[in-house]
């Protein structure tokens, strides 16, 4: 049974209004803002047809939230289930679209594209963009990078240049810029910019290529969501009515766009609930989120500001240094343009009789590893320590946190080299999503096999993993398929019908290669045409045999028949497109689906005892465990913008140490406000001010990291990766030795 804090109960008397919470780690928010929403309803708030409105950051906290409420709403002798909606922002925005696409110019069966289907339109797009200006890279890369590129050089440019087009197109939709009024405004103010020449003509391609697939990507939903509400006013009083009450969850990581669309809903009068921690804001330098936005939403004077401090999750000893790395940060870091980075409230215990109550207090187990280690020599010190530590602790969790994947990849083979139990959570929700990709462009094709798109679709995927044929051979069999204009032609073939038999005919047949490839897809294809009356789960098994070799993708689509089997049990008027949709659901992250994978049903430590979780310190949000192992802390992954510091965004490449992400993105604000002085503002400003904010960011960072720990904490550093020339080596980074030298203090005896 619930038995809220007194600062909990604070919250529980809210009625109306607009009220913001900044909660600490651990201090059930979750809790506080379900069992809020369930009381809303049971004081009979709402009218029989409208809705409590949660919104949310991610899948996984949807389906928590739905669960929590509805236990609540039992308690209270309600029904659960009805008066609330709980989605994710992106989901919002979603059905917010999907209910009127005509508002906003789409017709009623537009796609939403993937991760993976967005990389490579901007991938194309940016090879041959660099082929046509190749002065670009005389102009930002170093004389190395320059002429006569080698095919790793080449990779790094063309990595290096989507990834900036990536921010600015993602900034541009944030600022509700399109392309041409991107090329307008650069016209009227008579700008020749080489930067933001690139954005726009990569965003411009970009958009094409959507059109072109009557598709949007997730962040065109949040800006189309925005635009009907304000195109049509009757249907966004329709929504008002709808959602009397919105509580948002992780307010600290929206967007401007986000926030101004639920401020759109709420109105001017409305009801609107935020939570959040502007300390746990991890997400900027990716994305286009920002806490700036919850804290001034905190200090707004109509705003009823509340705080959450008591966390029952941490030893007082884990607490302090979490509260000493605030205090720090706030008051002594030598660079005083970062001393706001971390916020009050401090951690405070929970109060005396909680049901919660803090570990006991073990100081010693506590430490900063300072001796100097290579990265090789950091792994192995820290498996070694597990190797010694996980056999006596059988029953309690254990994680390591890292800053990338691939130093994640690194302690996994550690692991695995000394037989070391670990789970790992890295990439595997990717290919979780590639393997449900495939599966629904596949049923797709096979619900309607006359359409050209969806079988190229097809065909991209099995070039891939099946026919492993070269870019250029793959390139002529599309521009072969596009010229078949009646696809039965080439899928079921008659007499005087053939259309591969026909190209063998002309005058210059395709190569034989290709021919055989295509009489291989035919007759796939064939295969999979005929097991289309076969129930779905049976469908799902068949195509995965067929095009799945290792066991990983095989296990995966195995479960995912299962899931589908119990869809089509609970929904026996379904057919393929509906199986279909579910399946690009869970291959754009936007269904959760328990017992799934770990990152889309919410990962949960205490399944994993006496096994070591291998994962980022940004997947590690929001989870617990009783040991924890941060590695890497050093002045290269936790810069502090200090003289000498380098950052992973100011790539080798470039001629000068130079953000060019920042760099382009601060022009495009700039054009954005039509502010002419910023607009010729000398390059390199704004690479500083991003230095900034990502040692900001990676304060918080290393915040999220020490509140991942319950009993236990173990901190180091490494030199970095030294193999390579002229590589500076790293040191511990400032925090880091601000809290050693703390901690050392506090022990002293």
């Amino acid at each position: 049974m619930f038995r809220p804090r007194p600062k909990q109960l604070e919250i529980l008397k809210y009625t109306s209004g607009k009220m913001g919470i900044s909660a600490v780690p651990g201090s059930g928010k979750t809790q506080t803002l379900s069992y809020l929403a369930a009381n809303l309803l049971f004081e009979g708030r709402i009218e029989d047809d409208q809705e409590i409105l949660v919104v949310t950051l991610v899948n996984s906290a949807v389906n928590n939230f739905s669960t929590r409420i509805s236990g609540f709403m039992e308690s209270f002798g309600l029904l659960p289930g009805v008066g609330y909606r709980v989605r994710t922002l992106h989901g919002l925005a979603h059905d917010i679209v999907r209910e009127r696409p005509d508002l906003v110019g789409l017709g009623n069966e537009f796609e939403i594209i993937d991760e993976r289907e967005t990389n490579q339109i901007l991938d194309t797009s940016v090879e041959s963009w660099l082929k046509r200006n190749p002065n670009f890279i005389d102009r930002w890369g170093k004389p190395d990078y320059t002429n006569n590129l080698s095919r790793n050089q080449k990779s790094d440019w063309q990595s290096a240049v989507s990834s900036v087009c990536t921010n600015f197109i993602r900034t541009a939709k944030d600022l509700q810029l399109s392309p041409q009024e991107i090329y307008s405004r650069l016209s009227d103010l008579k700008i020749d910019d080489s930067l933001l020449n690139l954005g726009a003509d990569i965003y411009e391609d970009y958009q094409r290529a959507l059109n072109y697939r009557s598709a949007v990507d997730f962040d065109d939903l949040i800006r189309l969501a925005l635009m009907s509400l304000q195109i049509d006013p009757d249907y966004l009083n329709r929504l008002r009515y709808q959602w009397p009450y919105i509580l948002e969850d992780e307010a600290q990581d929206s967007s401007r766009l986000q926030e101004v669309i639920l401020q759109t809903l709420v109105g001017e009068n409305g009801n609107w609930v935020r939570v959040g921690d502007p300390n746990q804001a991890i997400f900027e330098s990716f994305t286009t989120a920002s806490p700036e936005y919850l804290k001034k939403f905190l200090a707004h004077p109509e705003v009823s500001s509340k705080t959450l401090p008591n966390s029952g999750r941490s030893t007082q000893s884990i607490i302090n240094l979490a509260n000493e790395l605030i205090r720090w940060t706030n008051q002594e870091h030598p660079n005083r343009a970062l001393r706001n980075s971390l916020t009050k409230p401090f951690i405070e215990p929970t109060p005396k009789y909680d049901p919660q109550p803090n570990p006991e207090d073990r100081p010693e187990r506590i430490y900063f590893f300072e001796k100097e280690q290579s990265s090789e020599q950091e792994i192995k010190s820290v498996v070694g320590s597990l190797g010694k530590w996980l056999p006596v602790n059988p029953d309690n969790t254990v994680a390591v946190l890292v800053p990338r994947n691939f130093r994640g990849g690194k302690i996994v083979e550690a692991l695995q080299k000394e037989k070391i139990p670990y789970v790992e959570i890295l990439q595997t929700s990717q290919s979780t999503r590639n393997t449900a990709a495939i599966l629904a462009s596949i049923l797709n094709f096979v619900e309607s096999p006359n359409q050209t798109t969806r079988l190229l679709k097809i065909f991209d995927f099995l070039s891939r993993i099946k026919f492993s044929v070269s870019k250029q051979t793959r390139e002529e069999i599309v521009k072969l398929i596009r010229t078949c204009n009646y696809l039965e032609e080439f899928l079921f073939p008659v007499p005087d019908h053939d259309w591969i038999q026909h190209l063998l005919e002309q005058e210059k047949p395709p190569e034989n290669e290709i021919i055989q490839i295509l009489l291989e897809l035919r007759t796939q294809l064939s295969r999979w045409l005929k097991a289309a009356d076969l129930p779905i789960h049976q469908i799902i098994i068949t195509i995965s045999q067929e095009i799945f070799e290792k066991p990983a993708e095989l296990a995966l689509a195995h479960k995912l028949a299962l899931i589908l089997e119990q869809y089509a049990k609970n929904h026996p008027d379904w057919l393929l497109p509906q199986f279909a949709e579910e399946l690009t659901l869970i291959a754009e992250n936007r269904r959760k689906l328990q017992g799934f994978s770990d990152e889309e049903s919410g990962f949960n430590p205490e399944m994993h005892k006496g096994k070591v979780v291998v994962t980022t310190y940004h997947k590690a949000k929001g989870l617990e465990w009783d040991r924890v192992y941060l590695m890497s802390v050093n002045d290269y992954d936790f810069p502090s913008a200090s003289i000498g510091d380098h950052f992973i965004s100011e790539k080798h490449i470039y001629k000068n140490e130079i953000n060019l992400e920042a760099e382009i993105n601060q022009k495009l604000k700039a054009l954005a406000e039509s502010n002419l002085e910023n607009l010729y503002l000398e390059y390199g400003l704004a690479t500083e001010q991003a230095r900034l904010e990502y040692a900001a960011e990676r304060i918080r960072l290393f915040f999220v990291g020490i509140t991942r720990a319950k009993k236990e904490l173990i901190i180091t550093w490494n030199t970095g990766d030294t193999h390579h020339k002229n590589t500076k080596k790293a040191n511990p980074s400032i925090p880091f030795l601000a809290l050693s030298a703390f901690w050392e203090k506090q022990n002293e005896i």
